[in-house]
């Protein structure tokens, strides 16, 4: 049986999508539109009333919403209307009790950036910018379909830390035309920016993954001699976790690092398992045991905003599955005392042939107290997983 008594009482997070960018990126595969801006006033509105009656619908004698992260995503949010980001707060605010020190983030290109909203998002209370950066080098950009430039790309870092003091910047490799020299060469002025830039404090960085109906396929095919090899992707993964070790940033996640004190408590939220709040096209949220997600068509949401293209009851044992996959992204793994508490299964006991099988293989390290993957595991942390599920 599973222990109720120490599970999350409070909702301590939402997320808020806004689809809108100025151009879609060709390996994007988010609920992401371009050339639709002069939607934003309507979908504001929208959103707005989603935010109001779903709300509405939680219990909040027994599930009270304090939050203490609010993340808008996208998309590019970046490039909405100030305006109408803050009337989203606001509708939020209604509804929902706002900690004095919430972790408020925005995603954003760097081209997107302007002084004006600067301004603007920190007066909202925003206080971390997330920043699309993917690269430092301008044919890996284009190949890629990014309507951003290096030197675009390193302007709009230096105005948003005139302003801000905690920024994550994107970075991606296996991309077509990449190699191990030029992936070097980005992580290397990366960490040269670091060292003269204090406010960034955070590294978000993803292998590149193509959905099957990507329209960078058209241009470089799986078969593409343009990507590196797959063989390799180990070496761009190693690089990447030596050169950001080697100058202060914690891996505290598979793709993330962050400087000490700075590892983003929004997304911590998600690899802890906790049920959080998410509003707009596409959005996926876990509330009262249920995972679910409101459609990914941007007309369909509009018309629809409070239907749900995917509804999935969470039963127990699901939820410890999940607990395990989500748990071991973190790199400090699982703790199988507090796991124990707050699930009631023993991970030796009742994952044992799992958990020896990946050991042997030299992917997981158990002591006894803690499970987590390897270093060597790491890369191959999919896989690992999946083995729980």
């Amino acid at each position: 049986m599973i222990n109720t008594a120490a599970r999350q009482t409070y909702i301590t997070s939402a997320y808020i999508h806004i689809p809108f960018c100025s151009h879609k990126c060709e390996f994007c595969d988010f609920a992401a539109v371009a050339g639709l801006s002069h939607l934003e006033d309507e979908y504001t509105e929208i959103i707005c009333k989603e935010i109001a009656e779903r709300t509405a619908k939680i219990d909040q004698t027994a599930t009270p919403i304090k939050l203490s992260t609010l993340f808008f995503g996208g998309g590019t949010p970046g490039l909405a209307n100030p305006h109408n980001l803050e009337k989203m707060i606001k509708t939020l605010s209604k509804t929902a009790e706002i900690d004095s020190s919430l972790e408020f983030s925005i995603e954003t290109t760097p081209h997107a950036i302007t002084r004006e909203k600067l301004q603007a998002w920190k007066d909202m209370g925003i206080n971390r910018v997330s920043i699309g950066i993917e690269s430092l080098n301008d044919s890996e950009l284009r190949a890629i379909g990014r309507d951003h430039t290096r030197a675009q790309a390193l302007q709009g870092l230096e105005l948003a830390s005139s302003v801000f003091d905690n920024i994550n910047v994107d970075f991606m490799y296996g991309l077509p035309t990449q190699t191990i020299e030029s992936w070097q060469n980005t992580l290397d002025e990366l960490v040269s920016i670091t060292q003269e830039n204090s406010a960034v404090t955070h590294v978000s960085s993803y292998c590149l993954e193509l959905a099957i109906n990507s329209p960078l396929l058209s241009r470089f095919p799986r078969s593409s001699q343009a990507y590196p090899a797959d063989d390799n992707m180990v070496e761009f993964f190693e690089a990447l976790l030596k050169t950001l070790t080697n100058a202060g940033f914690d891996h505290y996640e598979v793709s993330n690092f962050a400087l000490p004190g700075f590892a983003c408590e929004h997304n911590m939220v998600y690899w802890r398992n906790i049920p959080y709040l998410a509003f707009g096209v596409g959005a996926h949220r876990y509330v009262g045991g249920v995972r679910s997600a409101n459609y990914k068509s941007l007309a369909r949401y509009m018309r629809e905003y409070m239907g749900d293209e995917m509804h999935e009851v969470i039963d127990d044992s699901t939820r410890v599955k999940e607990a395990i996959m989500l748990g071991l992204r973190m790199r400090r793994g699982i703790d199988v005392v507090e796991f124990e508490q707050e699930y009631g299964v023993n991970l030796a006991k009742d994952f044992g042939r799992q958990i020896a099988k990946l050991e042997s293989g030299g992917f997981v390290e158990f002591d006894g107290k803690q499970l987590r993957i390897s270093d060597a595991g790491v890369f191959m942390s999919n896989a690992i997983l999946s083995e729980f599920m």
